[in-house]
């Protein structure tokens, strides 16, 4: 997640920090605080968000947010504490389909310090829980890791035809292989702006086809042009 401090005014008052475990499954665990009332811009990613949050006065809420081709905004109130986890493109939840599910969010049922995942009811896990949660999750079936999909995402050889590889991809993940592709292209570029290199060898680095076609990208998966990654680091 990032904070554009111009189109989110305070934007600097809240925390985040994120990791990457060394998991097969996992993507990346997060959390955040919010000081004052903020929107975030959030970029487009081929993975699901199964976040959890807790408002000042107790409540709590959980939701599973879709894929997404395009950048999007999200809202916190003052003093919510929210934290989830990105599952890995091949990790599904069954019976959910992720091409409905694609750039939009569906809440779930949070009761009595429990959260109901599919026809499940689980405990209502803390951020220093996620870990193990996705592994309690894949043990009881609400997840799923299709190891196919990860071994076609990675480039292994699976056996199959490539139209079948990707027919098999899309099923599971919602977006086709290309897509995937794209946004991992485009969080490339964005990670190297990061680190200070100029937008036209970002551009030849990452195969895009000139730095127009760079900050087309950028602009739609993650909102911002080269410059203003540039000048935000």
């Amino acid at each position: 997640m990032t904070a554009d401090a111009d189109d989110a005014p305070g934007a600097e008052g809240g925390m985040y920090e994120e990791r990457h475990p060394d998991s097969p499954d996992v993507e990346c665990v997060w959390q955040a605080r919010a000081t004052r009332d903020e929107r975030y811009l959030t970029p487009a990613v081929e993975y699901w968000d199964l976040w959890f949050a807790r408002q000042p006065d107790g409540e709590q809420a959980a939701g599973l947010a879709g894929p997404a081709l395009g950048h999007r905004w999200i809202s916190s109130t003052v003093g919510e504490h929210s934290w989830g986890v990105q599952l890995k493109a091949h990790v599904v939840v069954p019976g959910v389909s992720k091409r409905l599910l694609l750039g939009g969010e569906q809440r779930l049922t949070v009761e009595d310090q429990h959260v109901t995942i599919g026809r499940h009811r689980v405990a209502f896990p803390e951020y220093g829980e996620l870990e193990a949660f996705v592994d309690r999750l894949l043990e009881l079936g609400l997840l799923h890791s299709d190891d196919v999909v990860r071994r076609v995402l990675s480039g292994q050889d699976v056996g199959y035809s490539e139209r079948h590889r990707q027919r098999r991809v899309r099923a599971a993940t919602g977006l086709t292989g290309k897509q995937i592709a794209q946004l991992a292209r485009a969080r490339e570029a964005f990670e190297l702006l990061l680190r200070g290199v100029a937008p036209a060898e970002c551009a030849a680095r990452c195969g895009f086809a000139d730095q127009a076609h760079l900050t087309r990208a950028l602009s739609a998966f993650h909102g911002q042009t080269p410059a203003r990654i540039l000048a935000g680091r």
